[in-house]
């Protein structure tokens, strides 16, 4: 039996909800420390500055990345790669987005900016991830000394269904590639690990 879509977007908005409420939090936190210390008002005031930064960067990239991009059909990759890059921020990997030129068709980009923080599960001690247009798709590399399988790599690859909300990116993965013909073909020497879009 196919997932309902009902069932989808629940578990995308919790999944969403959960990365914005961290930094909103964060500044809630702030706010009432000034509130209760003024001594600690510079120290407050830079917690709400990092965290509303933090925020805004997830919003924007998740209404990109996940969103309908304003009914757009071509989209920028550089604007993708900034706004791919403002997460990885405070991570260990480093990004690496060679994709720029004129627009492209936004299947591709969405699923660069997808694949991009999906593959931070593979470097988790730190690497780098590496973002390439390769003929009308795209392919990531992650490499690092420490390679790990990211969480539900099944899901990107083969698909079903999802319960766990953090589950819902490689979902979303999975059903954008097949929305354009693709699936997500991954290879790995131990050393890195390749994403690629290839005909489905």
């Amino acid at each position: 039996m196919m997932q309902s879509e009902l069932d989808l977007a629940s578990l995308m908005a919790s999944r969403l909800c959960h990365d914005i409420v961290g930094p909103v939090g964060a500044i809630q936190n702030g706010l009432e420390l000034m509130a209760e210390d003024e001594s600690m008002a510079e120290m407050a005031m830079d917690l709400i500055k990092k965290s509303a930064h933090q925020a805004s960067a997830k919003l924007q990239y998740a209404r990109m990345a996940y969103g309908a991009a304003g009914g757009a059909e071509m989209l920028d990759p550089a604007e993708a790669g900034r706004l791919t890059g403002e997460l990885f921020k405070g991570e260990r990997a480093s990004m690496d987005w060679t994709w720029s030129g004129p627009a492209a068709p936004r299947i591709p980009v969405k699923l660069a900016m997808l694949l991009a923080t999906f593959a931070l599960g593979a470097v988790p001690r730190g690497g780098t991830v590496t973002i390439a247009a390769e003929g009308e798709g795209v392919v990531v590399t992650a490499a690092g000394d420490t390679l790990r399988s990211p969480p539900f790599l099944d899901i990107l690859t083969g698909g079903g269904e999802i319960t766990d909300p953090r589950a819902t990116q490689a979902k979303m993965i999975e059903m954008l590639a097949a929305s354009g013909g693709l699936r997500i073909d991954v290879t790995s020497d131990g050393a890195s690990m390749v994403l690629r879009t290839v005909l489905a």
